[in-house]
């Protein structure tokens, strides 16, 4: 295949960070990224009063992260993008220590990327 290789939505991404970048929103989603839950049980894991959650609940719902259905007064939401929030979650609960290069181990790196896979510069 030639031509430019197609361009990613940075922005769109840029924007699901945002709406995920709050303490109580992860909590949510790694619960929910467990199993479907009321919102009873969401607010015993996530201790916020229960106005704050419902605020929370629209905008991983406008994310199109989440919704619900209803059953009589007891809404019970789920996850629309498991595989999404299930690396997502995962991505952010390991510990992965920095890990420092040496500049020499750096520039290799560099002149290997820029000779191409058969060692010639391209």
């Amino acid at each position: 295949m030639t031509g430019k290789p197609q361009q990613h939505d940075w922005q769109r991404c840029a924007r699901m960070l945002r709406l995920v970048a709050h303490p109580a929103r992860l909590m949510i989603l790694r619960a929910l990224a467990e199993r479907s839950q009321c919102v009873r049980d969401i607010n015993t894991l996530v201790p916020i009063p229960q106005p704050h959650l419902s605020q929370h609940m629209a905008v991983l719902r406008r994310a199109e992260l989440v919704d619900c259905h209803t059953n009589g007064s007891m809404r019970c939401y789920y996850v629309l993008r498991p595989r999404f929030v299930r690396q997502l979650v995962r991505l952010l609960c390991e510990q992965d220590a920095p890990k420092r290069r040496s500049r020499e181990a750096v520039l290799r790196e560099i002149r290997r990327a820029e000779s191409g896979p058969s060692g010639q510069k391209a």
